[in-house]
C-alpha cells in the first residue's frame, strides 16, 4: 500500500532530512511534495490530495494549526513534527494524535507511520464498502456502478464502460472518454455484477461491453475490435460462447 504524503516545515534541511528517513525506513510512504510555508502547503494539499501530511507546528507567520483551520474538510491523516513544547504536546496527546519530536528518531517514525497506515487502509476499505452499498442498491438494473480507488469513489455509467482488464487482484476499467480507472477487485467479481448488462467474458483477463463492439476479426486466431480501437483477445474455450453472445445481440 502506497501512502501519498506531503511534508510541511519552514526549514529546508528538515524537509530533506525527513524525506531521507522515510525513503530509507518507511518505503510505503511516497513523498509527493514538500513545502516551507502554510500558504504553499495548502495549495499542495489541494493539488495532490495526500493520505498523510507531516506537519511542523512552529513556523513563522502562520503555524501548523493555522493550516488545519484553513481546511474545511480534512480528509488526510496528520503526524505533527515539533520541538519540545509541553503545552502543545499535552494538547496533541489529549486528542490521541500522533507526533514526532525533533530530532526525529527512527523507531518513533516507524511506529507513527505504522499507526497511520492502518487508518489509511481502513479509510480505503470504507470506500469499498460504500461502493458495495451503492451497487447493491441497484443490483437489478443499475445505471451506474461505484468504482473505489485508493483516492476516490467514482460513479460511472455502465454504458460508458468499454472494457475491463484483469490484473491479478485488480481490474482496469477503460471508459469511452479515454480515461481508465484501476480498482482493487478481481475481474470475476465485476463479471458477476455486469454479465446481466450485455458484458461478455472473452478471456480470463478480458470483459467487454457488447454495445462498444465494432467487429469480430477472424484472423490471428480471432479477436474483438472495440469502438475505441482496442483489440481484445478471445480465448479458445471462450470463442464459441463469445460468438453466440455477439450473435444474440439486438
Amino acid at each position: 500500500m502506497v501512502i501519498k504524503s506531503i511534508i510541511i516545515d519552514d526549514e529546508a534541511h528538515n524537509l530533506e532530512n525527513l524525506k531521507g528517513l522515510l525513503e530509507k525506513n518507511c518505503t510505503s510512504v511516497q513523498v509527493v511534495a514538500m513545502s516551507t510555508s502554510v500558504e504553499e502547503g495548502l495549495k499542495m494539499i489541494a493539488n495532490y490530495q495526500p493520505d498523510l501530511v507531516f506537519l511542523d507546528i512552529e513556523m513563522p507567520h502562520k503555524n501548523g494549526f493555522d493550516l488545519l483551520e484553513a481546511i474545511e474538510d480534512i480528509n488526510f491523516e496528520v503526524i505533527f513534527v515539533t520541538a519540545y513544547n509541553q503545552y502543545i504536546l499535552q494538547a496533541i496527546k489529549s486528542c490521541a494524535l500522533d507526533y514526532l519530536m525533533k530530532p526525529i528518531a527512527i523507531p518513533e517514525l516507524k511506529e507513527s507511520v505504522s499507526k497511520v497506515s492502518k487508518l489509511v487502509e481502513r479509510k480505503r476499505e470504507n470506500y469499498k464498502l460504500k461502493a458495495l452499498v451503492e451497487n447493491l442498491k441497484n443490483i437489478n438494473q443499475p445505471q451506474k456502478i461505484a468504482l473505489p480507488t485508493t483516492d476516490e469513489l467514482y460513479f460511472v455509467s455502465i454504458d460508458d464502460i468499454v472494457r475491463c482488464k484483469g490484473e491479478n487482484n485488480y481490474t482496469m476499467f477503460f471508459l469511452a472518454n479515454g480515461n481508465s480507472i484501476l480498482v482493487s477487485r478481481t475481474l470475476k467479481e465485476w463479471d458477476d455484477l455486469l454479465s446481466s448488462h450485455q458484458f461478455i467474458r472473452t478471456h480470463q483477463s478480458h470483459l467487454i461491453n457488447s454495445i462498444h463492439v465494432k467487429s469480430y476479426v477472424k484472423k490471428d486466431g480471432g479477436y474483438i475490435l472495440m469502438n475505441d480501437g482496442s483489440m481484445v483477445s478471445v480465448s479458445k474455450h471462450k470463442k464459441e460462447q463469445t460468438l453466440n453472445a455477439l450473435a444474440s445481440l439486438k
